[in-house]
């Protein structure tokens, strides 16, 4: 459970790259608003998955 835990939290640290990366570089030429519906999206799932990963992990 322990290991499930930690890659659950670089999965989660994942997402939060990638938000930062999708607004930031914007390589699909997304307008601003549909760039930050992509970004929340992100690191809302990114902060989620890092905080069940960390739960998991402090469980084992």
């Amino acid at each position: 459970m322990y290991y499930i835990g930690k890659t659950l939290e670089l999965m989660g640290i994942a997402c939060l790259g990638a938000a930062l990366y999708l607004v930031f570089v914007n390589p699909f030429d997304y307008t601003e608003s549909q760039a930050m519906g992509v970004e929340m999206g992100f690191l809302m799932l990114g902060v989620l998955v890092f905080f069940v990963g960390r739960l998991i992990e402090k469980r084992s």
